[in-house]
């Protein structure tokens, strides 16, 4: 596969587009697969002009002189041509659909790993409705780069071969053959001057589009719930109803080039046939010849018409290829760590770690330090919007800090590929998402090798084995979308066994016992403290059941650490009882 990493500003051109050096580098090993494509159209153009000369030789020769043989003889070399034609044709397809196949795998492949593997800002950022419109992108690449526009464009330089011929059979009418070609190539121009330029235009009404759409359906449960929403109904008209006429818009100027196209064409026509009973009257060129030259002519124009029909393909195609492309640019977050490290004990320090989503000036963590573990049960608590979620995101390396640093066993995290972080620390986050598939599936989403043991021990100590037990296909039920075969709480206990089956060193988890029964909460509360013998476990939460039994408590208020220490330290702040549980304790710098 290519390497679609970030493109440069340098562009190269092939078959009349040009590009960035990275899709240039896609489409160079492809290139022998166009060629071919090339000598097998220069066969299908060279056949299709014998059915003109055919029909000169059966009006001049056959029905002038009434020549049978000959026009047995022509009928089976037109079959013996027509023959061939297939072949090609079915050559040229077979290999068009391996190009389009091979491209849109690689480009899928570049999308597909930027939409795990790009910064988690960059992700927040953008809706899903962004990356429906990537992959219809990429299949819009591949029709162009391997479809009928593809063809069209390899077809477009033959028709110098029909120029030729026409200049062979009938003189006379070259010049008007010249001229009508002129009339279609200033109407392509001016068609792609105005919908190339227009697309983008339709493209960002489509994405706001199908935003609302996907806002609406994740929704759709709850506006359910709501009753009749007229401000929701408004809301949906006014996007469908923007980009709709904004659809209508550029159908209503591709159908208008296309329209003067079709009247060129019976121009031509016109021309061709006037003109050439003008020769054949001065006994400038048999009737023959006027039969064969419109032929020829009609396969002048032909592909000219399509050419017009086809820009508004273009222009989104040139769209599709620059928004690829600026989804290539952005950068990854490292994969890799340079090294392999021993197995760690799990410490965290943070040393005056801050942290702001867009302005500066607005942190969301503002100067934490602090040591957590190694090991030993910790509490996050604070109020909406205090920087918890915040925080445990930075311990996990999803955002990078503003300032300070964030160590793990004295190590800058910052030196970490995700791959190693992944393996240090299981993240819960407060939503967690299931994704279509069985649970076995979803369980071992990033160990596929977990054996059931462990697949086993992780259902178990999160409380799911309990519900997955009783069902009829027990590890391999459907989740549905979203996990929507489950309900709330029984999603949350298999979010948390998908993470404790790696058994990572470190274990945070936001909000982990929301949405789940009491019952369930005390059984997760014990594993909690039995991971804490051996593992640093952080939790965001409000639970007084965890704030009671954690090592080791921090209190965060506007972005800031406001209180931290020791569980019979800080539980008497907030008016907990002081009871003293066994483990490690958190420290504040």
């Amino acid at each position: 596969m290519a390497d679609l990493g970030n493109s440069e500003v340098h562009k190269k051109t092939f078959m009349f587009f040009t590009w960035p050096v990275w899709f240039n580098d896609l489409v160079e090993p492809l290139k022998p697969a166009y060629k071919q494509t090339m000598w097998m159209s220069l066969g299908i153009n060279i056949i299709a002009l014998l059915s003109s000369l055919f029909a000169l030789q059966v009006y001049d020769r056959v029905v002038a002189k009434g020549g049978y043989n000959t026009l047995i003889a022509l009928c089976v070399g037109m079959v013996i041509a027509i023959a061939v034609d297939v072949l090609l044709r079915q050559g040229r397809s077979l290999l068009m659909r391996k190009v389009g196949m091979r491209l849109e795998v690689n480009i899928a492949k570049g999308v597909f790993q930027r939409l795990t593997q790009l910064p988690t800002r960059f992700l927040e950022q953008r809706p899903p409705a962004f990356w429906t419109t990537m992959f219809r992108d990429i299949e819009l690449v591949r029709t162009t780069m391997a479809g009928a526009p593809a063809l069209l464009l390899i077809d477009l330089p033959f028709l110098l071969l029909t120029l030729v011929v026409i200049a062979i059979v009938a003189t006379p009418l070259l010049p008007v053959s010249l001229f009508v070609l002129i009339l279609f190539v200033v109407l392509a121009w001016r068609s792609q001057m105005t919908l190339q330029q227009n697309a983008e235009q339709e493209k960002e009404k489509l994405m706001s589009r199908d935003a609302m759409l996907a806002d609406l359906t994740g929704a759709r449960l709850h506006l359910k719930a709501l009753g009749p929403t007229p401000v929701i109904n408004q809301k949906w008209q006014h996007h469908y109803a923007t980009w709709m006429d904004e659809s209508i818009s550029r159908s209503a100027d591709a159908d208008y080039y296309k329209d003067i196209a079709q009247d060129l064409m019976l121009l031509s026509t016109v021309l061709m046939t006037t003109f050439g009973a003008v020769a054949i009257l001065n006994q400038q060129m048999s009737i023959g010849a006027l039969i064969a030259a419109n032929i020829l002519s009609g396969k002048l124009v032909g592909p000219m018409v399509q050419l017009v029909s086809h820009w508004r393909t273009y222009g989104q195609f040139v769209g599709a290829q620059e928004r690829i492309t600026k989804l290539f640019d952005e950068a990854l977050d490292p994969q890799e760590t340079a090294i392999d490290y021993p197995k760690i004990k799990g410490e965290i320090t943070l040393d005056n770690v801050s942290f702001a989503y867009h302005d500066p000036k607005s942190l969301q963590v503002a100067g934490v330090s602090g040591r957590l573990g190694a090991g030993g049960l910790h509490a996050i608590i604070g109020n909406n919007g205090s920087g918890k979620s915040t925080l445990l995101k930075l311990i996990r390396g999803l955002y990078t800090p503003l300032d300070g640093k964030i160590l793990i066993d004295k190590i800058d995290i910052q030196q970490l590929g995700q791959a190693t972080l992944a393996q240090w620390i299981g993240y819960l986050p407060q939503s967690p998402k299931l994704i279509q598939g069985t649970i076995k599936e979803n369980l071992t989403l990033h160990v596929p090798d977990a054996s059931d043991a462990a697949l086993l021990d992780a259902a178990k100590v999160s409380g799911a084995y309990d519900f997955i037990s009783l069902l009829p296909e027990g590890f391999d039920t459907q989740v549905g979308e979203g996990g929507s075969a489950f309900s709330a709480g029984q999603q949350k206990r298999l979010a948390i066994a998908q993470v404790l089956i790696s058994q990572p060193p470190i274990i945070l988890m936001d909000e982990p016992t929301s949405d789940i029964d009491k019952p369930t909460e005390q059984s997760l509360l014990l594993t909690f403290k039995e991971l804490a013998k051996t593992h640093t476990v952080i939790l965001v939460t409000h639970s007084t059941d965890i704030l009671q039994a954690a090592d080791g408590i921090v209190l965060m208020d506007k972005a800031q650490v406001v209180g931290a220490g020791s569980g019979e330290k800080m539980r008497p702040q907030l008016g907990l009882s002081a009871t003293k549980t066994q483990g490690k304790e958190s420290d504040n710098a």
